[in-house]
């Protein structure tokens, strides 16, 4: 694909023509390691991506003047090139740019392709899109890989390079869910489980600092939102109906086109941390919401083990990000 003879053409996503969405919306799904889903409907999972990305220029759908004097952007700088761009590679290839800000609020350059983004063309391509966002030094470049592919292996065997967030998901009729009368799951009550709530979160941070920039407790007015929609439940043990084991949150989801929820949430009580009750407490919430949902999913940093190890029990791992420090691309 190295082809430099023509110069990069950039555009808008916020002007993307029906062919153009449809071209970065596949290169979207197949990032994902979709053979685990014996029920993918690509119609629907294309409409639903589609939606996604088109979604990133909603954060301007009140102008620029938040962003601008957020991040003291230039007024030479055209609204236009604050957006996602759409980048024409000098093959016709498209890739889709975009600048973000992490949990650490470092700046990052996010790179999706519509054939795999490859490390050789991010070393050919990546300077010249840089200095297109001239207004801006990302430190990071982000790119999404399917997990256990050539391309992960490669990428993930360079310098510096961390594998930040995994996308898990499952079908929810292709789960076994064991018989387990150990967990019961009940509606999160504010007034009672709140208080609570917040001092195991505390005690996370203490025991697992390392974690604490990246797992943060939800905020009030967001917990009592999922209470009411009935999505927010505390785990008890069986066997001790008045011991709390855990917190789920879960929100609903559209992600490949299924009817899904997504796990926002998932915490286990100190004196319950290390016991086996993770898998036991997803099982038991797939148990309770597979007949309205036929997909649930979750975004698990690889740094988080415990997670990560529990996710493995329900779920399957789909799609995986890997972000390489910007030094492999600028001089």
């Amino acid at each position: 694909m190295n082809n430099t003879d023509n110069p990069l053409v950039f555009k808008s996503l916020a002007n993307a023509t029906k062919s153009e969405l449809h071209r970065l919306t596949q290169g979207v799904i197949n990032t994902c390691e979709i053979s685990p889903l014996l029920h993918f409907d690509l119609n629907g999972a294309m409409d639903a991506e589609s939606k996604d990305l088109m979604a990133r220029c909603d954060d301007y759908k009140n102008g620029f003047a938040e962003v601008r004097a957020r991040r003291q952007i230039s007024d030479t700088v055209p609204d236009e090139h604050i957006h996602d761009q759409i980048v024409t590679l000098p093959c016709g290839a498209l890739w889709l740019a975009g600048i973000y800000r992490n949990h650490q609020d470092l700046t990052f350059i996010e790179i999706i392709g519509e054939h795999t983004v490859e490390y050789s063309d991010l070393q050919h391509y990546l300077p010249d899109i840089l200095r297109f966002f001239s207004w801006c030094q990302p430190e990071i470049v982000s790119v999404w890989s399917k997990p256990h592919s050539d391309h992960f292996k490669l990428l993930a065997n360079l310098r510096g390079v961390e594998i930040e967030d995994c996308f898990w998901g499952a079908e929810t009729a292709n789960i076994n869910i064991p018989t387990n009368e150990e967990i019961t799951l009940l509606p999160f009550d504010m007034a009672a489980d709140w208080h609570w709530y917040e001092q195991e979160y505390k005690a996370f941070h203490h025991d697992v600092p390392h974690l604490k920039d990246r797992l943060e407790i939800e905020d009030k007015e967001s917990v009592a939102e999922l209470v009411e929609k009935n999505l927010a439940f505390v785990a008890y043990h069986g066997d001790q109906p008045t011991q709390k084991v855990g917190v789920i949150l879960l929100d609903p989801c559209t992600e490949l086109g299924y009817k899904g929820l997504l796990i926002n949430e998932f915490i286990i009580s100190k004196a319950f941390r290390g016991q086996g009750f993770g898998p036991k407490i997803q099982a038991a919430m797939i148990d309770k919401i597979r007949a309205q949902y036929d997909f649930v999913c979750g975004y698990i940093y690889s740094g988080n083990h415990a997670s990560m190890n529990n996710a493995k029990y329900t779920r399957s791992l789909l799609r995986t990000e890997l972000t390489l420090p910007i030094e492999h691309f600028i001089t």
